[in-house]
C-alpha cells in the first residue's frame, strides 16, 4: 500500500461508492477501503457490535448495520425523499437547528443523486411528474391540497436498491479505483492540529496482523455510516498520533433518528374506489403519495417536520379478517421462507407486534381463497420477477379506513450520544455505547400534529382520524412503538461555529485540512425524510469540493 492515492474513501456503502465513482470521473486516483466482503461475514459484522442504553428505542446493531460491500443498502428498501427547505432553516422552537448550507445549495445535485439511486427524475410533487398517469387525480375523492395540508407530495422508490450489485462492475473495471476489501480502518496519522492527515491505518478484518498497514493519500473521506464514522473518529482522537480536533466534546453528541409508528386510523370521505392508497408508476419508477403540512403551517403551530401515509392494519392480528394480510403474515413468520421475504428489522417488528393465532390466519385465507391466491400470485410476480420490482404491498379497504403511519423529525438533544466504552473489538478499537431517547418535545409534536391533521380533515370534509389510544396515553404509545438506529444522524454535525460543530459546511473535520465525512452524521437536524437521497446529493457536492482542493 505504498502507492500514494489522491483520495482514500473509507467505507463502500452508497455514499462511499458515490464519492469514489464521482472523483474517479473527475480524474483522480481513489482507494476505496471496505471492512466487509462481497458476501456476509460474521467476523466483519461482529466488529459493529455496540452497547445500547435502551434497546426499546434503538435497533440491534445486527439489524441496523451491515458490514459488506454496498453497506446497509444490502437490506435497504429503497425509499427516497429529499429534505425540505424548512429542515435547513434556523427555527426558534427547535434548539440547535440551522444548517451551514441551504436547500438551494443541494438542489443542483439531486438530479445526479436520483440517477445514482435509480429513482428517475427528482420530481417529488404529483404535479411535476409528466409520466405519472394519475397526476390529475386527487389523493382521495375529497382531498384537495392547499395552504394548510398537502396530499400531492411523493416518495420515490429505487429500481436498484442493492448499490454494490448495481455498481460492482463499474467499480472493479475502473482503473482509477483500487478496491481494498476485507481491511478495516482503525485510525489515522495526524501530526499537528490544523495540518493534513498523512495516512490511514488499516488492519485485515479477519485479524492475524500485528501492525497496521499505512495508506497514504492527499484527501480522506470517511463514509462508514453514522455510528461507525463517529466511532472511528472518537478512537482516532484518543490516540496521541491520531486526529487532532479543537473541541472533543461535540463529537458523538446530538444523535438523532426518526420516531415512527401508528397511533391512529384515517377514515376518508367520498368514494373508496377513488382513494389512491397504493404505489403508482412514474415512468419506470414506483412512487407513493404522502400527507404533509406546508412549512408555513409547521412554523405557525411550532410543529416538528412530519409525514403521514396510508398503511395496512397490523398484519399479525388476524382480527383484520383479510386473507391477503394473513397470507403475508404466515409467509413472513415462516422459519423457512420468512428471512428471504423481508429485512430482519421489518420481520422482527412484525413478529414482535403480538402473539398471533395461526389457525385464525388460515381461516382468513380460506374465506376468500381465490382472491387471496390471485393477489399473492400477482404480488410475487411483481415483487420478485418483474422489473422494476414492486417495493411492497398495500390492501384496499372497502370502508376507506386505513392505518395512518407517521414518520417524524427528532429534535437535536445533546444527551443522545455515541460514546466510547472500555470494551474493544478484536482489532483493538473501543466499542461504543449508544443512547437514543425520545424527548417530551418529540412526543408532544407528534400528538399535536395528529390533532391538527384531524381538525383539518374534518373542516375540509376530507375525513377524520380515529385514535387508537386514550389521549392521556398516546405519548407513551409512541414511545413504546418508536424504534430507530437505521437513520444515524447528527453525531458529527456541521456548522459555521467551531465551538458547536464537529465539521464545517463541506463535511470536513475541524482541526484537519483533508479529512471529510460523507455520512448523515453531519446533518444538524433530522427532518421528516429518511436521509439516503439527501446524503448522496451532499456527497456529490462534497466530491466536487474535494476535486477543487486537489487542484490547488
Amino acid at each position: 500500500m505504498s502507492e500514494v492515492h489522491d483520495v482514500c474513501v473509507i467505507g463502500a456503502g452508497p455514499a462511499g461508492i458515490a464519492v469514489a465513482i464521482r472523483l474517479s470521473e473527475l480524474g483522480h486516483k481513489v482507494a476505496l477501503v471496505e471492512s466487509g466482503f462481497e458476501n456476509f461475514n460474521a467476523t466483519a459484522q461482529e466488529l459493529s457490535n455496540a452497547e445500547l442504553t435502551n434497546a426499546k428505542s434503538h435497533a440491534l446493531m445486527t439489524d441496523a448495520v451491515v458490514r459488506i460491500l454496498g453497506g446497509t443498502s444490502a437490506v435497504w428498501g429503497g425509499r427516497c425523499v429529499p429534505y425540505d427547505p424548512i429542515d435547513f432553516e434556523t427555527r426558534d422552537y427547535v434548539e440547535h437547528s440551522g444548517w451551514p448550507i441551504t436547500n438551494a445549495d443541494l438542489r443542483p445535485y439531486y438530479i445526479s443523486a436520483c440517477e445514482f439511486l435509480g429513482v428517475g427524475e427528482p420530481s417529488f410533487n404529483v404535479r411535476n411528474c409528466t409520466a405519472l398517469e394519475t397526476r390529475d387525480l386527487l389523493f382521495s375523492d375529497t382531498f384537495r391540497s392547499g395552504n394548510s395540508l398537502c396530499g400531492n407530495r411523493l416518495e420515490r422508490w429505487s429500481q436498484r436498491p442493492r448499490i454494490w450489485s448495481t455498481y460492482r462492475s463499474r467499480v472493479l473495471r475502473n482503473r482509477r479505483i483500487d478496491l481494498i476489501s476485507g481491511f478495516t480502518c482503525i485510525g489515522f496519522l495526524h501530526g499537528v492540529l490544523g495540518n493534513p492527515v498523512s495516512h490511514a491505518l488499516l488492519l485485515s478484518t479477519l485479524g492475524g496482523e500485528t501492525a497496521p498497514r499505512k495508506l497514504n493519500a492527499q484527501q480522506f473521506v470517511i463514509a462508514c455510516g453514522g455510528i461507525e464514522s463517529t466511532r472511528l473518529i472518537l478512537n482516532s482522537i484518543n490516540n496521541p498520533q491520531g486526529i487532532k480536533v479543537p473541541v472533543r466534546d461535540i463529537i458523538g453528541r446530538f444523535y438523532m433518528g426518526h420516531p415512527s409508528g401508528k397511533i391512529a386510523d384515517i377514515e376518508l370521505a367520498g368514494d373508496p374506489s377513488k382513494t389512491i392508497f397504493n404505489f403508482e408508476k412514474d415512468g419506470n419508477v414506483y412512487v407513493r403519495r404522502r400527507i404533509t403540512f406546508p412549512s408555513s403551517a409547521l412554523d405557525r403551530e411550532s410543529l416538528l417536520n412530519i409525514a403521514f401515509w396510508l398503511d395496512n392494519p397490523n398484519i399479525a392480528d388476524p382480527q383484520h379478517g383479510n386473507g391477503v394480510l394473513s397470507a403475508a403474515y404466515l409467509a413472513i413468520a415462516s422459519p423457512l421462507f420468512g428471512r428471504y421475504l423481508a429485512p430482519a428489522a421489518i420481520r422482527n417488528s412484525i413478529l414482535k407486534s403480538g402473539v398471533s393465532d395461526t389457525f385464525a390466519h388460515l381461516k382468513n385465507c380460506l374465506v376468500h381463497p381465490f382472491d387471496t391466491v390471485g393477489f399473492c400470485t400477482q404480488f410475487a410476480y411483481r415483487r420478485y420477477i418483474r422489473r422494476p420490482r414492486l417495493p411492497g404491498f398495500f390492501v384496499h379497504n372497502r370502508t376507506n379506513r386505513y392505518a395512518l403511519h407517521f414518520h417524524s423529525e427528532q429534535v437535536p438533544n445533546r444527551n443522545n450520544e455515541i460514546a466510547l466504552i472500555h470494551d474493544k473489538d478484536k482489532l483493538g478499537l473501543r466499542r461504543v455505547r449508544i443512547t437514543l431517547e425520545w424527548s417530551p418535545q418529540d412526543l408532544d409534536s407528534i400528538v399535536r400534529a395528529h390533532v391538527r391533521l384531524d381538525k383539518l380533515l374534518v373542516e375540509q370534509g376530507i375525513g377524520r382520524l380515529w385514535f387508537r389510544y386514550p389521549m392521556d396515553t398516546v405519548s407513551e404509545a409512541i414511545r413504546q412503538q418508536a424504534v430507530d438506529g437505521f437513520h444515524q444522524i447528527g453525531t458529527l454535525r456541521m456548522g459555521n461555529d467551531p465551538r458547536t460543530s464537529a465539521t464545517d459546511c463541506n463535511g470536513r473535520i475541524r482541526g484537519t485540512t483533508n479529512v471529510f465525512v460523507a455520512s448523515s452524521a453531519v446533518f444538524p437536524t433530522s427532518g421528516q425524510a429518511n436521509p439516503t437521497l439527501t446524503l448522496i446529493a451532499f456527497a456529490l457536492k462534497q466530491s466536487e469540493y474535494i476535486h477543487r482542493c486537489l487542484k490547488l
